[in-house]
């Protein structure tokens, strides 16, 4: 019978702790890392204004239609162009607050 000798079996059990390689850190994405949690907030509120903008553009002809429907046709125009003023106003409320909000 032949005896083993020592480096012919090494069983993984006999090394200690200390003597085993360590894995190196991983170099990957920090999902905590505040710089890929803005990123990721920027990329939400791209996602949802897009969809704010479409969802506007539809309720914009939804209203065009509705007036068409329902005010008499001598009449449309006027409510046409107060819909169109209401729209701008809002749309020069939200500008300056956002201009002065970044300034």
């Amino acid at each position: 019978m032949s005896n083993p000798t020592a480096d012919s079996t090494i069983d993984p059990d006999d090394e200690s702790p200390a003597d085993r390689p360590q894995p190196e850190p991983d170099d990957g994405v920090d999902l905590q890392s505040s710089t890929v949690r803005r990123y990721l907030a920027w990329g939400a509120l791209g996602v949802c204004s897009v969809l704010a903008l479409f969802a506007l553009v539809q309720f914009y002809g939804s209203v065009a239609d509705a007036i068409d429907l329902w005010i008499e046709p001598r009449h449309q125009p006027l409510m046409r162009a107060a819909f169109n003023l209401v729209v701008l106003l809002a749309s020069l409320t939200g500008v300056s607050l956002i201009v002065r909000e970044l300034s």
